[in-house]
């Protein structure tokens, strides 16, 4: 069947010119997400598109994505000028009986029309369904575990919340994808907020960077009509030490040994100096979005207005100097 509606977050489809919002940072990234009736057949706690949420269909965290003519989007991506191109095309794809159906036919459509890199967001899939996505064109995959810990894994995704899901199925579809994609063009993301330690996500992102998993950091954010919508957004101190771990972790590789953690697992101090600390936060991404190169997901999960949690672009002198502030009591 062919595809006839896609959904397209509101800041993608801004630069594209499907509509005439304004938008403070535009997206790098062209972010897409499979269309289908109703909710998703999944039940993540903290998603407005899971089964049973009462939030609207047309978000994704604190994100609009409104339906488009698949059509229309096709011919506004192939005429886009090359002053607006997009580094990334990213597919967010909901769980439901036909996904790999439409996920793979709007693949060989974009591709047709686009030679934008594409990355995929897919629940576990088989062997057989990766490979088959990369051989039409996919160039990374994305398979989220969100939780830290198999046990809050279960509590956000799994049978604490009459979801489909288990850590063990997800890290062997993590694995299978490892098996398909070279390293390091497999991700998978993490959220800071939802019962774990911040040993917890530590301990996670060093296993992971041993299977050359990539690793995305977000904050939990509260939707209302989500079964944790009043659960409240993590201290941002908390997520800037996570930023700052993940960073040394992944990129300069500092091991779990290099960061002290109180008997509640709270991260207390880390093995760098204040002027190592300073550079750090002058010279590296750390603070910005991670995912995919070029992602940078503005106000995925912070208001415009308020507390910024993955900058969507480039820090200012206040901004670099007020993460210092917050860091400072935490290295040597």
């Amino acid at each position: 069947m062919p595809i006839e509606k896609i959904r397209v977050s509101i800041g993608s489809a801004t630069v594209l010119g499907l509509s005439f919002n304004t938008s403070k940072v535009p997206p790098t990234n062209c972010y897409l997400m499979t269309f289908k009736q109703g909710h998703c057949i999944a039940n993540c706690g903290f998603c407005p598109q899971s089964k049973e949420s009462d939030s609207s269909t047309e978000k994704l965290s604190r994100i609009n994505w409104p339906v488009y003519s698949f059509k229309e989007f096709l011919t506004k991506l192939k005429y886009l000028p090359p002053s607006k191109k997009f580094e990334r095309i990213c597919i967010q794809t909901l769980n439901y009986p036909e996904n790999f159906r439409d996920l793979r036919e709007i693949i060989i459509q974009i591709k047709k029309v686009s030679n934008i890199p594409i990355s995929i967001a897919i629940p576990p899939m088989s062997q057989e369904k990766l490979k088959e996505l990369k051989t039409i064109g996919v160039q990374r995959v994305g398979i989220a575990l969100d939780g830290a810990t198999a046990e809050v894994f279960e509590e956000i995704k799994g049978k604490g919340v009459n979801g489909p899901y288990s850590w063990n199925t997800h890290f062997k579809s993590l694995k299978d994808a490892l098996e398909i994609f070279a390293d390091g063009f497999v991700t998978t993301h993490i959220i800071l907020g939802l019962g774990e330690s911040e040993k917890d996500i530590m301990n996670l992102i060093v296993d992971l960077k041993a299977l050359n998993i990539n690793v995305s950091l977000f904050a939990f954010t509260p939707i209302k009509g989500t079964k944790f919508e009043n659960i409240e957004q993590p201290e941002i101190i908390k997520f800037r030490k996570m930023q700052v771990g993940r960073h040394l972790i992944l990129n300069e590789n500092k091991r779990l040994e290099d960061f002290a953690f109180n008997q509640d697992g709270n991260l207390i101090k880390i093995n760098i100096n204040r002027k190592e600390l300073k550079h750090f936060i002058n010279n590296t991404k750390a603070f910005l979005t991670s995912g995919c190169p070029g992602c940078n997901r503005p106000f995925y999960t912070s208001r415009p207005s308020g507390t910024i949690y993955n900058f969507p672009r480039a820090l200012t002198e206040n901004e670099k100097e007020e993460i210092y502030s917050l860091l400072v009591n935490y290295v040597n």
